[in-house]
């Protein structure tokens, strides 16, 4: 106690004069640990310097590591098999039976999410009461896999050449785009990613599409149960997306679409859904997403009356990038070259094709030919789980060019002359189609309920799916967070009676009964083609791409703000008499493939979420691939709706994604509230820089404290930013099954069972036959 009352508040200390050691403080604060993501050991540390023994010994490469085809689930198709780096320390507490039982009921529950169905309460009760067993191996997976990394950091900084190039070469031309910019800056003031409201009610309401320009490629699904590995070559990716060309020339700034919209509807911020996304992944409590924003506030002359618009460009380019983070970017381009086209088939909006040569008017009403969507996978018809197979379709690509027409949302077909042959059906991952895509019944509107958190009565409340799955199981389920670890992440196993199971089943059906109530309700109208705009008076963008302008309300309590959005998908599918169904397609980059699925952060989590609400209808397609070889892991399929069933079911309601809309409210209301003057400005923010943003005003003069052209010239590149191990490692998914887990029916996080299932299998058989060979003998030598 003498040395914490000694300590001097009023100047820093150095480590001598401190009260601990900062060595003793990261190696034995849990709130240090939970904050930098760092599992706390289940291990004494006699059994630490074991496992590092074993594990720390031998050097590997991820890269060499074999990798096979093996049968897939059920005997059916290939899968892709990838050699351990190091064997597993210890046999699983479960044994083959139970996995196989364990990972169906995952299955189970994940695909229920999905298809936006309720999933039964003997799953959940299945699922606690195998987790509370499973507690310390969980933990002691995750730790072995970590160490497994830490003690092989190149796993985390090998780039393929080619990559590099690539990235390097797309990174410097986006640079290039810093100049397109003011160069000297002035501070003016700070605003804040913590609203200044207490709020009550949080409400984004869809107010109705008023512009859809350009073209949308054909989606390709890759086939079931086989192994696909991601075309990574240089000139191949090259070829598709130029990095000459991928530049940002779409500003908001400089989009004249936006600068006749934004005032035509009332909008008094014009954005792109790009910077939404930026803004919805800056995560508390450290907000450690660092950008720049450039923003540019313009005075329009409207009927008379001059109207004040602040159009908010996409953050500039990142002044660092690490290995991890160019793969990632890197991967983007490869998953749209291999899985879409633009020269067999693509889709066009009405009134988008004058520029490339086609002529065809709104009301034109082009030969409708036949095609089925693909079919759920896990639809009414029985399925056997014994097979369960891996998230994908089967389809075969026309050789034909074909390009249809997306006129009324009831009447797709192609251009007139344009008569395609389809002979085969295409598959598809459908969801079903009670599944609502939106978060609210009443169109896309999400209400967000704040009352509980601020002790406050809600005006209005709402449950989403999610709320009534996690609602059900909120005692019933593990809270494993993802990316993060932690001891008291299960509860301590209670023995309950029977009456009490009873009372959780009824619990549990009665709020699935409710979420399947809401689910029934109209979904909302497809707004995708009911364009309110001439598209053939605005101009087009770049060929094969395509732009939609969307107006909607962000509303806290009683206060609102009109927003122009502007967004994009990469690829769509559709039939006669059915919507267009359209997707954003995600790459995941996973570096410990051999253990299974990583988690993807809250920062993920919540870009995600924000860009399927700003797109109504649209389906996110994850696309997990192997860092080292591009292998094609597997893909889901999922909607906003799901996004949050399966966010509240693992984080609970109280951590929903949707929440990530606080901070898009106190950016954009402080920029209103702030009256900005005509000209140019720039929002910063900090690594460090944690709830406060720095506004800044462009001026002339040379002594200005900030020169953004010098900023960005420095940068290098060629050069990779380094990050510990500590930061790339990420927690593998508990709830994520992998292909390879479906055809050796193990769960994730779990070892090797004690004895194999086929192993069993021969036991029991071949005990039969040595009895029967036994009375054989007998029968020959009796007389």
């Amino acid at each position: 106690m003498e040395g914490f009352l000694s300590i001097n508040w009023d100047k820093a200390v150095d480590e001598s004069s401190s009260f601990f050691p900062k060595d003793v403080f990261e190696s034995s604060s849990a709130a240090f640990h939970s904050l930098h993501g760092i599992p706390q050991s289940p291990w004494s540390n006699e059994e630490q310097l074991v496992m590092k023994t074993n594990s720390g010994g031998k050097t590997w490469s991820p890269s060499k590591l074999k990798r096979e085809s093996v049968q897939g689930p059920g005997g059916q198709g290939q899968v892709l098999k990838i050699q351990l780096p190091v064997p597993f320390p210890k046999k699983s507490i479960l044994n083959a039976g139970e996995q196989k039982d364990y990972l169906f009921t995952i299955n189970n529950i994940m695909r229920s999410f999905n298809k936006g169905v309720p999933a039964e309460a003997n799953d959940f009760i299945h699922m606690k009461e195998t987790q509370i067993r499973l507690k310390d191996e969980v933990q002691e997976f995750q730790i072995f896999a970590q160490t497994i990394m830490k003690n092989n950091p190149s796993a985390y900084t090998n780039l393929d050449p080619g990559i590099a190039k690539y990235v390097n070469d797309a990174w410097k031309t986006r640079l290039a785009t810093v100049h397109l910019h003011p160069s000297f800056y002035k501070l003016i003031g700070n605003i804040t990613l913590i609203p200044k409201e207490n709020i009550i009610t949080l409400d984004m309401t869809l107010d109705k599409t008023v512009l859809e320009l350009g073209q949308i490629p054909y989606q390709i699904f890759p086939k079931m149960n086989t192994v696909v590995k991601v075309e990574r070559k240089q000139n191949v990716i090259n070829n598709r997306y130029p990095t000459n060309a991928l530049e940002n020339e779409y500003q908001v700034s400089k989009d004249r679409n936006a600068a006749k919209l934004a005032p035509k509807y009332g909008a008094s911020i014009a954005i792109s859904s790009n910077t939404l996304s930026s803004l919805a992944g800056n995560v508390g409590p450290l907000f450690r997403r660092a950008w720049d924003i450039p923003i540019t506030v313009k005075e329009i002359f409207v009927q008379g009356k001059i109207k004040k618009v602040i159009f908010v460009d996409e953050p500039l380019p990142p002044a660092e990038m690490s290995v991890v983070e160019k793969n990632a970017f890197f991967n983007r381009f490869a998953i749209k070259r291999q899985f879409s086209t633009v020269i067999s088939k693509c889709y066009k909006y009405p009134g988008s094709g004058k520029k490339y040569g086609h002529s065809e008017s709104i009301g034109e009403n082009p030969l409708n030919v036949t095609e089925d969507l693909p079919e759920d996978i896990f639809e009414s018809h029985d399925v056997n789980l014994d097979s369960i197979e891996t998230f994908g379709v089967e389809k075969s690509t026309p050789h034909q060019s074909e390009t249809c027409l997306l006129g009324n949302s009831k009447n797709v077909g192609f251009q007139e002359g344009q008569i395609p042959e389809i002979t085969e059906k295409i598959k598809i991952l459908e969801k079903d189609e009670s599944t609502v895509c939106d978060s609210d019944s009443s169109g896309m509107s999400l209400v967000i309920d704040t009352g509980s958190e601020y002790g406050q009565s809600p005006k209005k409340k709402r449950k989403t799916t999610g709320e009534h799955i996690s609602s059900a199981v909120n005692d019933a389920s593990s809270r494993i967070i993802k990316g993060k670890l932690c001891e008291n992440n299960i509860k301590s196993p209670l023995k309950a009676s029977q009456s009490t199971t009873t009372n959780l089943l009824n619990v549990i059906l009665k709020d699935q009964e409710k979420m399947m109530q809401s689910q029934r309700k109209q979904n909302p109208k497809n707004t995708s083609t009911i364009s309110k705009e001439n598209p053939q008076k605005y101009f087009q963008p770049k060929k094969n791409e395509n732009l939609t302008y969307r107006t909607w309300d962000l509303k806290v309590n009683e206060k609102s703000v009109r927003l122009l959005v502007r967004s994009s998908v990469d690829t769509a599918i559709a039939k006669p008499d059915n919507p267009l169904k359209t997707f954003l397609m995600v790459p995941k980059t996973e570096y410990q493939p051999w253990y299974g699925a990583e988690c993807y952060s809250p920062r993920e989590i919540n870009e995600q979420w924000m860009d399927l609400y700003l797109r109504p209808e649209c389906n996110l397609l994850r696309m997990r691939l192997d860092a080292y070889s591009g292998h094609l892991l597997v893909h889901e399929q999922k909607d906003v709706a799901c996004l949050e069933a399966e966010n509240s079911f693992q984080y609970g309601t109280q951590n929903k994604p949707a929440n990530c809309l606080k901070n898009v409210w106190a950016v954009l209301s402080s920029l209103c509230d702030l009256n900005l003057s005509p000209g140019k400005f720039l929002l910063r923010h900090g690594f460090h820089d944690g709830i406060c943003i720095q506004v800044w005003e462009s001026t002339d003069k040379e002594s200005s404290s900030l020169d953004l052209h010098q900023i960005y010239a420095e940068i290098d590149t060629t050069a990779n930013a380094v990050r510990d191990v500590g930061e790339n490692w990420v927690a593998l998914d508990p709830y994520a099954v992998l292909p390879i887990q479906r055809a050796l029916f193990r769960p994730p996080l779990t070892f090797e069972p004690e004895e194999g299932f086929k192993k069993i299998i021969r036991k029991k058989g071949g005990g039969k036959k040595k009895k029967n060979k036994k009375k054989e003998s007998t029968a020959k030598t009796a007389p």
